[in-house]
This record gives structure tokens, C-alpha cells and sequence, in this order.
């Protein structure tokens, strides 16, 4: 009997092989799309490429307040699927950095939009998942690349429901530090609150079977595969962070019919830090000497 991990890496090699065939017949047709990345190369998502980008990216705009000229920071930004639009709508003034774990993605953004778009960096990063690399640092150990208070702008889109909690909440405290003070954070989540839980449905693939403490797994065997997270939990982590939840808008994926997006869009500001407390000399001290 196959393990599920080899019939992961089976499914994969299949998809893989697919991919390349269509590949190979849009080149001869002249039908390729030299701005979009191949489909063999695409590792996350389904559905249109482009389309998919193009509304995330009013996502972000919309629900998330990005401006054309932010520092922006992408937290997993796969194969450039975000990157893409986002070169259409930010400035020359703003400045684009993507992180990924997977080499591929990294390698052809940077190969095909850097040198487009020289504000656009993209940096591979040396981190385990059990669904997206074997090898690396623990989640829970990871710090940014970055400097403190860097971006005006920090997204993840599909990344947080890769991550367990202990990860998620070390993400949320990484994209506050390398957040400047009055920055925005937007995130999507699977959230698990009484409606989402009323509304999911064994018969779909968004049920998460596997509960584990404050998450829901779809795969126990691959956490990674997909999480959902409970909803105050990630509420707490925030807080903890200095971010302050302005909107939460509710995603499609646990069958509710009025919903922004498939998953569920969190956004926060990041508050001032509290001034320290002047210290008070004490009368001796203050006295002056004789």
C-alpha cells in the first residue's frame, strides 16, 4: 500500500506532466501568454491565472486601503500571481519584496519580472512546509528578512491556512515588526466561528475533518495541506502582535452566500507604540550636590 506521502508526490509528478503537455501545445498554437508563467510551473491555486491576480489585487486595494506608492511586503507570493498586477498599479516610488519557500517561483519572477520592473525583488527562503518543501528551518523559528518597520504594507493571500498555529501566530508577529507604525496588514484565513461552523459541509472538500486543539486540519497526516484556525485565537494572536482589526470580511469557503472572497479577509493597522513611561528620580538623586 502506497503511502500518502508518495501518492502525494505521484499526484504532483501527474499534474506536472499534464501541465507541460498543454504547455507544449499552447507553444505550438502561439497561444502561450509571455507575461503569465507556464503551467507547469504553477504550484498553488486553480482556476484563470490572470483573473485570480486581478482580484486579489482589489482585495487589496479595496478592503485592504493599499496605496500606489507603499513599500510593499508579499508573505508567500508563490509564482508571481499578485506580483503581476501589482506591477500595473503600484509606482515608481513604491517598492515590491516577495518572499517564497518554493525555488521555482522565486527563479522565474526573478528572471522575468525584476528586470521589467526593478522595484520588484523576490527572495527564496530556506523554510520547511509539510506540503510545499521537505527541507528547512522551522515555521515557528522564522524570522523575516527584514528590517523592523520596512513596509507600509504587509499581505499574505493563501498562506496563513498553510500554517499551524504555533506558525501563524510567529507570521502575525513578524509581519507587525516589519510593519511601520500606522501600517496596514491583510491577511486570509479559514476562521472557525459558529457560522462557519454551522455552514460547512462534509460533502465539500473545506471541512476540515481533523480538529486539533484551536485548529482544523484537512489532512491530519499533511497539516500544511489546509487550516482552519478558531477565530478568537487569531483575534488573540493579533492583539498580542500591536495590530488592530479593522475589517473582517467573510469568504465563500464554508458555503455563506454573502461573502468579498473564497477565503476570509482579516485587516489591521499596526498601533504606535506606547511611549515609555518617564522614570522618576527619586528626591536624593534629584538634590543637587553640595
Amino acid at each position: 500500500m502506497f503511502s500518502k506521502a508518495l501518492r502525494r508526490r505521484v499526484r504532483r509528478f501527474i499534474d506536472f506532466a499534464l501541465a507541460a503537455f498543454i504547455d507544449f501545445r499552447l507553444w505550438l498554437t502561439g497561444k502561450s501568454d509571455p507575461e503569465l508563467p507556464p503551467l507547469r510551473l504553477r504550484f498553488v491555486g486553480g482556476g484563470d491565472f490572470r483573473q485570480t491576480g486581478n482580484d486579489l489585487v482589489d482585495v487589496l486595494t479595496g478592503a485592504g486601503g493599499l496605496r500606489r506608492g507603499d513599500r510593499v511586503l508579499d508573505i508567500g507570493c508563490g509564482i508571481g500571481r499578485l506580483a503581476i498586477p501589482l506591477t500595473a498599479y503600484l509606482n515608481q516610488s513604491a517598492t515590491y519584496d516577495g518572499f517564497d519557500v518554493v525555488r521555482r517561483g522565486i527563479r522565474w519572477c526573478r528572471r522575468n519580472i525584476t528586470p521589467r520592473h526593478p522595484n520588484f525583488r523576490f527572495h527564496q527562503v530556506d523554510v520547511s512546509s509539510s506540503e510545499y518543501r521537505a527541507r528547512g528551518a522551522a515555521a515557528v523559528h522564522f524570522r523575516f528578512p527584514f528590517a523592523d518597520g520596512a513596509f507600509d504594507f504587509v499581505f499574505a493571500t493563501s498562506v496563513f491556512t498553510h500554517l499551524v498555529a504555533d506558525e501563524i501566530r510567529r507570521y502575525v508577529d513578524e509581519s507587525a515588526r516589519v510593519l511601520v507604525a500606522g501600517g496596514r496588514f491583510l491577511a486570509t484565513f479559514f476562521l472557525i466561528n459558529e457560522v462557519s461552523v454551522a455552514t460547512m459541509s462534509a460533502r465539500t472538500i473545506y471541512h476540515f475533518p481533523h480538529v486539533r486543539g484551536s485548529m482544523r486540519l484537512l489532512d491530519g497526516a499533511n497539516p500544511a495541506a489546509g487550516v482552519a484556525i478558531e477565530q478568537e485565537v487569531l483575534l488573540k494572536f493579533l492583539t498580542g502582535a500591536g495590530l488592530a482589526v479593522e475589517r473582517i470580511a467573510y469568504g465563500q469557503w464554508s458555503g455563506r452566500s454573502d461573502f468579498l472572497t473564497f477565503q476570509d479577509v482579516v485587516v489591521c493597522v499596526k498601533r504606535p507604540a506606547k511611549p515609555s513611561s518617564p522614570s522618576v528620580a527619586s528626591p536624593e538623586a534629584a538634590a543637587p550636590r553640595r
